[in-house]
């Protein structure tokens, strides 16, 4: 019997797609962070790690979600400790869950169109190759699940850094004012957030096509 050497080994194409999402998840921050509150509100650094989990899987969501703000931090100094360890958690919870979440979606609404009218099975397209590759066996889900991966992805995630907040206020020593700066941000997100559900299925669906051609 002959080894498979190549199972178990990640494409190239999704080892090239991670380091240029991880790129512009130090980029991004530095560009909306020259204008006032314009990290806060624009929330520039989540937009790369629910990509990398919608086009490149769990996986790939979870280290763009936990590398972004640890590189970011390491080479501009944003975010800062008191603000990077619970956006580990809530990236990391981002790109993981959007990334599970898209293909259920997916499958659920494709069942549903299918039963309603089964010329209408074509929803879910193959996806070519390219940059940012889809993952094996994956299909293009309708814009629909992307979107509900989208809104569930960033319930959980606001979830976990309220959760990581007020675990790492005692163990730091933080007092309550500066907790209630850093839950204060999650009001200033909104406005990032509903430009994320506008944007990114757009992108998504982009990057898909151009796998195609």
């Amino acid at each position: 019997m002959t080894r498979d050497r190549s199972a178990g080994r990640v494409p190239t194409g999704t080892l090239t797609g991670m380091a240029l999402l991880l790129a512009l998840g130090v980029v991004l921050p530095i560009v909306f962070h020259a204008m006032p509150l314009g990290g806060r509100i624009f929330l520039p650094m989540h937009l790369p790690t629910f990509v990398a989990g919608l086009v490149l899987g769990p996986v790939a969501g979870l280290i763009v979600g936990v590398g972004s703000p640890v590189l970011s931090g390491l080479l501009t100094g944003r975010p800062t400790v008191l603000y990077m360890v619970p956006m580990v958690f809530e990236l990391a919870t981002y790109g993981l869950a959007v990334g599970l979440l898209r293909p259920r979606f997916a499958a659920l609404l494709g069942r549903r169109a299918r039963a309603s009218s089964p010329s209408e099975s074509a929803l879910l397209e193959d996806p070519g190759e390219g940059v940012l590759p889809a993952r094996p066996g994956a299909a293009a889900a309708p814009l629909a699940a992307v979107s509900l991966a989208l809104v569930c992805a960033m319930l959980a995630g606001r979830v976990v850094w309220v959760a990581a907040v007020v675990w790492l206020a005692p163990v730091i020593g933080l007092t309550a004012r500066t907790v209630a700066m850093a839950l204060g941000a999650i009001g200033a997100g909104w406005i990032g957030m509903v430009i994320q559900l506008a944007l990114i299925p757009a992108i998504v669906r982009a990057i898909e096509r151009t796998r195609k051609t």
